[in-house]
């Protein structure tokens, strides 16, 4: 037994590492820099990927992988050290799930950590099919194919497009509203990650008798073109055509001169009728071989600007100013989704504040920053204080307001003369149907809204569409034009409340419902609101004032200062600082009804303001303005009538007809 002891004391002790088995203990990775230098957390460059770990016998390597741990790539770590640190540049691009990991001089290794590296470096590109070295047909369509250089952050969004130096909505072009010779089309796009470029097309519109023809069928069908009309020159042009088929090139343009003959005769001077004619024209000289020389063609890509980040404000409260004119609630608790413009929203009344001399109180508690500690709803006196509030994308279902302990008081506060003003997400706040009472008010509730490209950046769901400014003598709208561009995420509602509110902004569907920017719709059109898309309004309610503008989704907007004289005007309004004309057929319907009831108006003046006020809003809902105006005046004088009821009522009800009046005689000048 000893000689067994004596011999294993003679081995050599077996070395310390020999038996360490310990991985080391990775940490969370970095990045540098720490915030990505593009849009929607992609990287426009290289990124530097920064490791850290600890070990009990030290550090020999850190390795990376950028294909799912398929392969590592070492990062030899100098003198073994206890606490190490490596760093490694990725350039890989596209979105990348980076695995990291440490081995120490055993020779463990840790378990992998991941993070996810997204770069994009490349710009979009465009091109268009139906162009063809150089040419295009009269009755083709030019729809940009865009592509994003795989793997690339993809969203590719139009940003702008123009044609022949005009700006236009990105829309599909016809060709047919084109004349005949050189165009340039130019498009502005950008990527998810913001890399941008314009594309310009520089291309000629030529025609043939096949796209002569096809003409002739479409505006037959469009009603543009008599059917016997287009019959006959149907005929003149297969005449035309056949004698230029057999190298009769002088009679064919004998036959193509009477061709234009009967156009200039027999349709309507116009845009057809020159289609037709200038197209004939072109034959002909073609046939005499006497078309102009061309330009050249083809398509130019130069760098442009991407859509810039715009970081979220920090918000603080506003020093009550004990002089300020007013005060403002600003209203945006959420009990639903989460629009990102909230903060940018809040920042910009407070600014609007400072300028106008209003006080401006948040209630948000999502906002902690800036919010007040407790719900003004809770009290109809605490509302009081405030001469209007803005509801502020608060969206929830069923709502930020309690029907028990909050949503009286405000129904009490607008009743009492209160204000309200409603931006964007405010038309989904509530359940359908759970507060119909709120529906009335915000005017209706958000249904849908089209889809977008991630390459506007901030506003995925934004895509380009024409405003059109219906009343321009409120305050919120003077300063707009008759018509503007504008991107945003544009809401469909559960009804077209045009004779319910008073409108002073609405959409141009056709200047979207096939916007490239939305999907497949520039070949499959968007389900709408049917041609008739009010988006901003006001009307008296409830006692109240309500002022709605339910664009504001992209929160460039309210770095616009045009933008911001639309919510300061609602502002001021319903604050009952300004005068707006806010009449509505509506309003004065349920005025009827409700002296009828009471006994203030007798039955037969009840009923003839009553037929009178439908031929009015009938006609209004036509835009036969004309015919509106004539139904009031019998209003106003049924109102002056002494046998027609209380005087008090009859004066309520002739100012209101007078209102209505005077919007209709609006309306008919513009």
């Amino acid at each position: 037994m000893a000689a067994c002891v004596t011999a294993a004391a003679l081995l050599p002790a077996a070395p310390s590492w020999a038996e360490e088995t310990t991985p080391p203990t990775i940490n969370v990775a970095t990045l540098s820099p720490s915030a990505p230098t593009g849009q929607n957390n992609w990287y426009l460059g290289s990124v530097t990927l920064n490791m850290s770990a600890t070990d009990d016998v030290g550090i020999d390597k850190f390795q990376y992988s950028l294909n799912g741990g398929a392969a590592y790539i070492d990062v030899p770590v100098a003198g073994a050290p206890a606490s190490a640190t490596a760093s490694a540049v990725i350039t890989q691009e596209g979105n990348t799930s980076v695995r990291y990991r440490a081995v120490d001089t055993s020779g463990n290794v840790a378990a992998f950590r991941s993070i996810s590296v997204r770069i994009d470096t490349r710009a979009p590109a465009a091109s268009y099919p139906a162009i063809t070295d150089g040419h295009v047909g009269h009755v083709a369509t030019l729809i940009p194919t865009r592509t994003d250089p795989t793997p690339g952050s993809g969203g590719v969004a139009v940003l702008n497009m123009y044609l022949d130096g005009k700006l236009v909505p990105p829309l599909p072009v016809q060709t047919s509203d084109l004349s005949l010779g050189v165009h340039k089309l130019a498009v502005h796009l950008s990527d998810a990650a913001s890399n941008s470029a314009k594309y310009t097309q520089t291309f000629i519109v030529t025609t043939s008798f096949a796209d002569v023809g096809t003409l002739i069928a479409r505006f037959v069908t469009a009603g543009s073109v008599p059917a016997e009309v287009g019959t006959a020159l149907q005929a003149k042009l297969d005449q035309a055509k056949a004698l230029a088929d057999a190298d009769s090139a002088k009679p064919a343009r004998q036959v193509l001169n009477e061709f234009v003959s009967i156009a200039n005769a027999r349709i309507a001077h116009g845009s057809v009728r020159s289609t037709l004619v200038g197209d004939a024209r072109y034959l002909i000289d073609q046939l005499n071989g006497r078309l102009a020389p061309e330009p050249a063609t083809g398509l130019k890509s130069e760098p442009a600007e991407g859509p810039k980040f715009i970081p979220d404000p920090v918000l603080a409260p506003l020093p009550h100013n004990p002089d300020a004119d007013y005060n403002v609630l600003v209203f945006s608790k959420t009990t639903g989704f989460r629009h990102d413009h909230i903060p940018h929203t809040v920042a910009a009344i407070q600014k609007l504040g400072i300028a106008h001399n209003f006080n401006v109180d948040v209630y948000d508690p999502q906002l902690p920053t800036v919010t007040l500690p407790t719900s003004p709803f809770l009290s109809l006196d605490t509302l009081k204080q405030y001469d209007t509030i803005v509801f502020e994308s608060n969206v929830g279902h069923p709502g930020p307001l309690n029907p028990i302990t909050e949503q009286p008081n405000f129904e009490a506060y607008m009743h009492q003369g209160g204000g309200y003003v409603g931006i964007h997400g405010a038309a989904d706040s509530f359940e359908i149907g759970t507060w119909p009472w709120y529906g009335d008010l915000v005017g209706g509730f958000f249904t849908s809204h089209p889809g977008g490209q991630n390459g506007f950046g901030q506003c995925g769901s934004c895509i380009h569409a024409e405003v059109v400014t219906e009343d321009n003598t409120h305050p919120a709208t003077a300063h707009l034009p008759a018509r503007w561009m504008t991107v945003d995420e544009l809401y469909n509602f559960d009804r077209n409340m045009r004779a319910d509110v008073h409108t002073l902004l609405s959409l141009n569907e056709d200047s979207y419902q096939r916007s490239l920017n939305s999907g497949n719709a520039a070949t499959n059109p968007l389900r709408l609101m049917n041609g008739d898309h009010p988006i901003a309004w006001c009307q008296n309610w409830g006692g109240g004032k309500a002022f709605s503008n339910i664009l504001g989704h992209f929160r460039t907007q309210y770095y616009d200062d045009s933008f911001m004289r639309i919510i300061l005007g609602g502002i001021e309004t319903t604050a009952d600082r300004k005068g707006a004309n806010c009449s509505s057929y509506r309003e004065t319907s349920l005025l009827i009804e409700a002296d009828r009831a009471a006994g203030l108006l007798t039955a037969d003046a009840a009923d003839a303001a009553g037929a009178a006020l439908d031929i009015a809003r009938d006609s209004y809902l036509a835009r036969e303005y004309t015919t509106a105006i004539p139904a009031l005046n019998s209003i106003v004088a049924l109102a002056n009538d002494k046998a027609s009821g209380d005087a008090a009522a009859r004066s309520e009800l002739a100012r209101q007809a007078r209102e209505l009046r005077e919007w209709m005689q609006n309306l008919n000048r513009h």
